[in-house]
């Protein structure tokens, strides 16, 4: 077995085509086109896809045909990210050359470009008149007025051509904060935002070398920029100024935030103050400033970040990763219990190390068979569901315990509608019970397993709607011993529940059951064997995927490179509409004949490639990424001594 580049030469062999700039403005995908060099009858590529958005998650692989690349629904303001795998079929050559698909857009982005316009805001209008006139009959050497509007007037020319454009924010003082011994605010107000021109004095910006000192690294303490008085005021007001608290945003070179640290006024001619000097400090975040509009405070929001929010979401995932906290904290008595609300006292917790190859994959499990069929064993502390817009994943291992896996045979004679639900009688009386699952053969409409909801003498009804009453053979059903483990639901209504047969495999979501006939892959549960269910909920991709594993052990199967990977017996994936799953109720553990260990509800799809890795965990390392963790540990029931001497 070897794979050469884009070539492979054994069967099983396998290679992966990713892309390396994802599609963009996708609506819709009508098909593709491949070239593969070496294909003939009893040697090909089985060929398969998966998508995402970000370039990092995917879905999980479905076939490559022009079907299923239809029925995608894609978003075109999200990018369409694309990888194939093709896996050979047959021991010859085989060469994948390219592979191109066929794709429909939104037609294209229409982007505007500002125009750069500068302009004489005529503040000054008369200024240009440089005609002296004196305002007495005796000469005065010092009414230099039109002298000084000229000098306001360059001033504001100079602004409006050189200056750089910040975004300003205004404060002023609350006067509910006043101290009159202090004579100071405590409390000032953002009344306003806007963007305003200033001046750097030689255009020489801060430097962004690093300022040492005593107890930290810093950024430069501050430099200085000078505001026009003209063009404050044409935004703020006549009589506004800058003062402290104030705090501007450069976007353009620096893109940082700065405070007013003082203010003062130049001595510049006649001591005409044109303008400000201000001076700007590194920006803090202050509690003493309100924003009375919060259209203001989310404005400021959106600019500025500080360490903590840069890595806070990091950190705190790294805590809960090495803290472990939810699988760490469930020794102890009831009260102490983290994972579990309620504890059946009649549930067996077995110490049963098992293994695969090596590697430890669990030392307890809950031997679910020591209490009566459909018996709540464990209730769990978590109660929460899931929105359309997110995912989940389920996995746990399960060993069967049913003594008789497989009923006899019963003949229909008859299929009846009972309410709108279809009902079978048979010619003798029976011994089936409701919520048990029977395997349906010889009918038009109703073939596969089945649930029984009621009961009669010589008849049962299922939970599926009546369609037609023809045969199509021998019409007959028979029992398979099911097992019930895991259920979501409140007092009055089940919203989610896992079952299993010997043959097959059931999703209840809200009613809507999604069977995995195993046998199709020819797979069989069968007694005392071990075997880990990773389920995929995927409301992104619009998929529900089962997969199931076996040990190395249970393969029976030699492994010459010593590894401990799981043997995959089964893999499947169905379309899944957006499922909305309600808060607030209960996740609980039913009684059933079966061994159960390892449940662990994660936020996120597991990709199959990584699920060898998750489900041989005992300690779960991306702790982050899950809701709820069970290693059927026991808990400790020591007795309380109140008075110990």
């Amino acid at each position: 077995m070897a794979v050469d580049g884009q070539t492979t030469n054994s069967n099983g062999d396998a290679i992966i085509i990713s892309i390396s700039e994802p599609y963009s403005n996708v609506v819709e995908v009508l098909g593709f086109e491949d070239d593969v060099k070496g294909e003939v009858t009893g040697c090909y590529y089985e060929k398969y896809f998966r998508y995402g958005t970000d370039g990092v998650t995917y879905s999980d692989w479905v076939p490559l045909t022009n079907p299923n690349l239809e029925a995608l629904l894609l978003d075109p303001s999200k990018p369409f990210w694309i990888q194939y795998k093709y896996v050979q079929v047959g021991d010859c050559t085989l060469e994948f050359i390219s592979i191109a698909l066929e794709l429909i857009t939104d037609g294209g982005i229409i982007q505007m470009i500002p125009q750069l316009v500068c302009c004489d805001n005529q503040l000054m209008t008369g200024c240009q008149n440089l005609v002296i006139s004196c305002c007495e009959d005796s000469w005065n050497p010092y009414d230099l007025s039109r002298a000084q509007q000229q000098y306001e007037l360059l001033s504001s020319v100079v602004s409006n051509l050189f200056g750089m454009c910040v975004r300003y924010f205004k404060t002023e003082a609350d006067q509910r904060s006043r101290d009159v011994i202090l004579k100071e605010y405590s409390l000032f107000d953002v009344i306003d935002v806007a963007e305003i021109k200033l001046l750097v004095p030689g255009n020489k910006l801060p430097t962004r070398d690093i300022q040492f000192n005593p107890l930290m690294m810093d950024w430069p303490v501050e430099f200085e920029v000078h505001i026009v008085r003209a063009a404050f005021e044409a935004v703020f007001g006549v009589g506004s100024k800058p003062q402290m608290h104030d705090y501007l945003y450069f976007e353009q070179f620096l893109n940082r935030m700065y405070e007013v640290n003082a203010v003062a006024e130049p001595d510049d001619f006649m001591y005409t103050n044109a303008y400000w000097r201000v001076s700007l400090t590194q920006y803090q975040d202050r509690t003493a400033v309100m924003y009375p509009d919060k259209n203001i405070e989310e404005e400021k929001d959106d600019l500025i970040t500080n360490v903590e929010e840069a890595f806070g979401e990091e950190a705190e995932k790294e805590f809960r990763d090495v803290r472990k906290y939810n699988q760490y904290n469930t020794i102890g008595q009831q009260a102490n219990d983290y994972v579990r609300r309620i504890l059946d006292k009649k549930l067996l917790i077995k110490e049963e190390k098992v293994y695969n190859a090596w590697t430890i994959v669990a030392k307890y499990h809950y031997a679910l068979n020591s209490m009566d069929d459909g018996d709540e064993t464990v209730e769990y502390r978590f109660t929460g569901g899931w929105e359309k817009t997110e995912d989940r994943a389920f996995t746990q291992w399960i060993r069967p315990k049913y003594d008789v896996p497989i009923g006899s045979n019963t003949l229909i004679t008859a299929i009846n509608n009972i309410g709108g639900k279809t009902s079978f009688t048979f010619g003798a009386p029976h011994s089936y019970k409701i919520g048990q699952w029977v395997k349906v053969e010889g009918t038009s409409s109703y073939n596969g397993i089945q649930k029984i909801i009621a009961v009669g003498t010589t008849s049962i009804t299922i939970d599926e709607d009546y369609t037609t009453n023809t045969f199509a053979g021998t019409p007959r059903v028979r029992l398979e011993k099911h097992c019930t483990y895991l259920v979501y639901e409140s007092k009055s209504k089940r919203y989610f529940d896992l079952t299993y047969t010997p043959n097959w495999f059931i999703i209840n979501l809200k009613g809507t059951y999604y069977k995995y006939d195993l046998s199709k892959q020819g797979v069989t549960l069968f007694k005392n064997t071990w075997y880990a269910i990773s389920i995929n909920l995927s409301n992104s991709f619009d998929q529900l995927s089962l997969f199931i594993y076996e040990t190395i052990e249970q393969t029976g199967l030699s492994d010459p490179n010593h590894t401990a990977e799981l043997n995959s017996v089964y893999t499947k994936t169905k379309d899944l509409p957006d499922t909305k799953m309600p808060d607030g109720h209960a996740w609980k553990l039913l009684a059933c004949p079966t061994d159960l260990t390892n449940i662990r509800i994660f936020t996120t799809p597991i990709e199959e490639e990584q699920q060898n890795v998750v489900l041989s965990q005992y300690v779960v390392n991306d702790t982050h990424l899950t809701l709820l963790v069970d290693n059927a540990t026991p808990q400790l029931r020591l007795p309380k001594v109140t008075n110990p001497r």
